[in-house]
């Protein structure tokens, strides 16, 4: 594992943070993973507290214990990539060693490939062992049932290619920057930004249909909603609300029946077709990678090693 050390003694500090916390993600979520199900046992018992399955601080509570966790997960899912990336060409021109590896490097594209290559395969094998850890974490806490769209893009594949074309955006951005801290503070500038543009796209062109109420519970991607009438006919939203009105004063104080409110209608994929959205999804973020590894190895081919 010549290729591994040689990585790890050139970017020691940036891999050894990754690794702390990626690793430290993981212990925590296979800690979730074990003590979720006596926790939710817990929070269904008669005597449960009110601040159940809430992670707490001091006593306060923070928040629901995947949800935290994959708050976490979310900013390792950019932050990692990018201080892995950024200094694997910055640092050769910062340290002017650029001048030296560069010309007698048979071809800057296999020098690049080389030392992008196994910073990104150390990079994939802790993404790895965080995306499983955070599969298995949402399996934990909700047991018994179809994922669906719940926590996309913070488990499994998702998770691992968003990283990735992350991380070799990162190495584009410091080769073309050149310059450590300039690198990484557009680096964290594009990776919010990458952030929220991977999300726009969804459902990635898949056709919305009306969701029965069994899809509603399977996790489904809602893109809308929309109201009928008792007898079908669709309705806006404010005819909608006119009606309520109007059935819960004719029936007070009672409560009007369901068949004369109006019927909320959610538009969106069900969960059972995930598969389909998640493989649009990773073409396009292939595709994205592909062009910004593209990219990285322009900018290395012509420019300057200084």
């Amino acid at each position: 594992m010549t290729w591994a050390r040689l990585a790890f003694r050139l970017h020691r500090s940036s891999i050894g943070f990754a690794a702390l916390v990626c690793l430290g993600l993981t212990a925590l979520a296979a800690w979730l993973t074990l003590s979720l199900p006596s926790m939710l046992a817990a929070c269904e018992a008669p005597t449960a507290s009110h601040d159940c399955g809430v992670i707490s601080l001091f006593g306060s509570p923070l928040g629901d214990t995947a949800l935290m966790f994959n708050l976490g997960i979310g900013v390792a899912t950019y932050a990692m990539p990018l201080v892995l990336g950024v200094p694997i060409v910055t640092t050769e021109i910062e340290q002017r060693t650029a001048m030296i590896s560069w010309p007698l490097a048979r071809s800057r594209l296999k020098w690049l490939a080389w030392r992008a290559g196994s910073v990104l395969v150390i990079g994939l094998v802790l993404i790895g062992l965080m995306a499983a850890a955070a599969e298995a974490l949402a399996h934990a806490n909700d047991p018994g049932s179809d994922l669906g769209f719940a926590s996309h893009g913070v488990r499994g594949i998702s998770l691992v290619l968003r990283s990735t074309l992350m991380l070799v955006v990162a190495v584009a951005v410091g080769a073309v920057v050149g310059r450590l801290l300039p690198a990484l503070l557009l680096g964290i500038a594009l990776a919010v930004g990458l952030s929220f543009a991977v999300e726009l796209p969804l459902p990635y062109a898949v056709a919305s249909t009306e969701l029965t109420p069994s899809e509603m519970s399977g996790h489904p991607f809602t893109t809308g909603h929309a109201y009928r009438a008792p007898d079908g006919t669709p309705i806006s939203d404010e005819e909608a609300e006119a009606m309520s009105m109007a059935a819960f004063q004719e029936y007070s104080p009672e409560l009007p029946p369901d068949s004369v409110l109006p019927i909320d209608v959610s538009h969106g994929i069900a969960g059972s077709r995930y598969i389909e959205v998640l493989a649009r999804e990773s073409a396009v973020l292939i595709g994205a990678t592909v062009l910004a590894g593209s990219v990285a190895a322009v900018v290395v081919a012509r420019r300057r090693p200084e």
